[in-house]
């Protein structure tokens, strides 16, 4: 069972009154840079070197039809905050990992490339530090 499959099981549960399952919680790994001012500045600067051309400046505007980063927590932010919020956080951070790791190809049209290889890991949870004080 893959972690992704093994999260929305646990979302499920939850939701449905059921218990979450400790395992699924601590398997996800969370930004470790989350927070932190030094990465927050830098995540600005490395979003807009290499995304900004797809999901705007500072992720204000989507000149190129680039999805709206500032929405990619919503969902999670419905959540109370306690355990069942920071699973889905870190749901959102593997799913944002592997989605800048790999890109985003749909019916054999790259929609965005894969930074694997271009962007270091530190680099990545840099610009997710910076895109989450950009919510809303």
């Amino acid at each position: 069972m893959t972690d992704r499959l093994r999260i929305r099981i646990a979302l499920l549960l939850a939701l449905a009154g059921g218990a979450l399952p400790a395992l699924a919680r601590d398997d996800i790994p969370g930004n470790p840079l989350r927070g932190q001012p030094a990465a927050i500045e830098a995540g600005q600067a490395l979003f807009n070197a290499n995304c900004a051309r797809c999901h705007g400046a500072d992720a204000v505007a989507f000149p190129a039809g680039g999805p709206d980063l500032r929405r990619l927590d919503a969902y999670c932010r419905r959540i109370e905050p306690g355990p069942l919020r920071e699973l889905c956080r870190r749901d959102n951070d593997a799913y944002f990992l592997g989605s800048v790791l790999r890109g985003k190809t749909r019916v054999g049209v790259e929609h965005m490339p894969a930074w694997d290889g271009v962007l270091a890991r530190d680099e990545i949870w840099s610009i997710r530090s910076w895109l989450e004080t950009r919510m809303r």
